[in-house]
């Protein structure tokens, strides 16, 4: 069996407990948030994992999604080492040293881990302009810590949660695998004949509730709706790669990376 094929197959296979979306626990290894470490770990990985899980570990024709699967089923830094250097089940030893293991599981981190704990490039001042200002307009759906729309998910905590690779892919592809589900852009005819255009959510065979536009919240009886419609994509505009500039982009990713409400609790 190929090493790194072999490796997918045993990381599903360690039995881990989430906590939070974080890490189960982060190793005190030097290497792990070193800058110089996590370069390393990305020759390594390019060269001996890319094939099966793809540059970015979104997975690939032989390899899972290894930045997906840290949702549901986060990763220890130490199991991660042990897994590469040991071998589990089919999976053979690797021929890497200590400094290179790590190196490569300083990689997995940052390509995995919630956005907070990681270096991330940007101007996190300037993303915060962009986000609260008209071009980019995410306030006018989401909010960060009481402030901005509820049309959206709150964000106060999406750089706590959430891997900076899954943070991109909503922003520059909002509708792939509708990532926020419970979020979907929804149209309900009421019996009444009065019509209201939204987010659906918590939405069952009984009941609905629909935020709209202008972020009311409604709660809906389903045996009062004549027609509901739900979209199959997301109410969230899909031209960001295009609106804003590679500067920009990035800035707003520094901003949201930093968003962790652990962080700003610890800090107070």
């Amino acid at each position: 069996m190929n090493t790194m094929r072999a490796f997918a197959v045993a990381l599903l296979a360690v039995p881990l407990l989430a906590q939070h979306g974080r890490y189960l626990s982060d190793s005190k290894n030097a290497a792990i948030g070193d800058p110089q470490a996590i370069a390393a770990g990305t020759k390594l990985f390019m060269g001996s994992c890319a094939g099966c899980h793809g540059p970015d570990g979104g997975g690939g024709a032989r390899g899972p999604n290894l930045v997906r699967r840290s949702l549901w089923h986060p990763l220890s830094d130490d199991a991660i080492f042990q897994v590469i250097r040991n071998g589990v089940s089919d999976m053979p030893p690797t021929k890497l040293s200590d400094e290179q293991t790590w190196s490569l599981v300083a990689f997995i981190h940052a390509l995995t881990g919630p956005a907070s704990t990681n270096p991330v490039p940007g101007d996190a001042t300037a993303g915060k302009a962009i986000y609260w200002g008209a071009k980019a307009g995410c306030s006018n759906c989401h909010a960060i810590r009481g402030q901005g729309g509820s049309m959206g998910p709150d964000l106060s905590n999406i750089g706590g949660s959430r891997p900076l690779a899954v943070i991109r892919e909503a922003i520059v592809e909002p509708a792939k695998d509708l990532y926020y589900l419970g979020n979907e852009a929804a149209t309900v005819e009421l019996k009444n004949g009065q019509t209201l255009q939204g987010v659906a959510k918590n939405r069952s065979n009984y009941s609905l509730q629909l935020i709209d536009t202008k972020g009311a919240l409604h709660l809906i009886e389903m045996r009062d709706v004549k027609k509901l419609t739900v979209s199959d994509t997301t109410p969230m505009p899909t031209d960001y790669a295009k609106r804003l500039s590679r500067t920009e982009l990035r800035d707003l990713l520094a901003y949201l990376a930093a968003q962790d409400v652990r962080a700003k609790e610890s800090a107070q």
